[in-house]
């Protein structure tokens, strides 16, 4: 490892803060957006809870599966394999909640949906919406590549996304 400490190494430097913002967003987006429900005089509604569950769920396990990617490196692969197994039972659920959201938010938008405001619309959409790049984040392509110069290099030099890790490493587990 280029004589750096694995405990020194930027890969671990770099897995340890992904974790921790994946966890902190967990629950400071929901706070957030309830925040702005509220400023905006509405409060969240029910469809806003609804999207927020996947949300919020996406965060939580992308930030226990890079914890166990940091433990995995560090000599300990039972946090990783906890997390795949999370991860494997929690993708169906995911995939439906993050999809039902956005499509009662399109069928409030088409019918109108008995007590669903403004702002809980708009606040549905948009927690729907992240959930379902933080669903295709996880489970298929990698969709973020600003924290990374290679991983930035290579969208720009359009060879694509690449797949996401945890989906690399969910597929070794459930030896696909």
């Amino acid at each position: 490892m280029s004589g750096k400490s694995p405990s020194k190494s930027p890969v671990r430097k770099r897995l340890d803060g992904y974790w921790k913002l994946e966890l902190a967003n967990a629950a400071l987006i929901p706070v957030f957006v309830v925040a702005v429900c509220h400023i905006y005089g509405e409060g969240a509604g029910w469809l806003t809870w609804l999207a927020l569950l996947p949300t919020a769920g996406l965060l939580l396990l992308g930030g226990l599966y890079w914890r166990g990617k940091l433990r995995a490196l560090e000599g300990s692969e039972r946090a990783l394999d906890a997390a795949l197994r999370l991860a494997d039972k929690a993708q169906g659920p995911s995939l439906v909640l993050s999809l039902l959201s956005v499509a009662l938010v399109l069928a409030d938008l088409l019918i109108g949906l008995q007590g669903v405001t403004g702002t809980d619309r708009w606040a549905a959409g948009g927690s729907g919406i992240l959930a379902l790049l933080e669903y295709v984040n996880y489970y298929h392509r990698q969709l973020q590549h600003f924290d990374n110069a290679a991983d930035f290099k290579r969208l720009l030099t359009g060879r694509g996304l690449r797949p996401a890790k945890m989906a690399i490493d969910l597929a070794a587990w459930r030896g696909d």
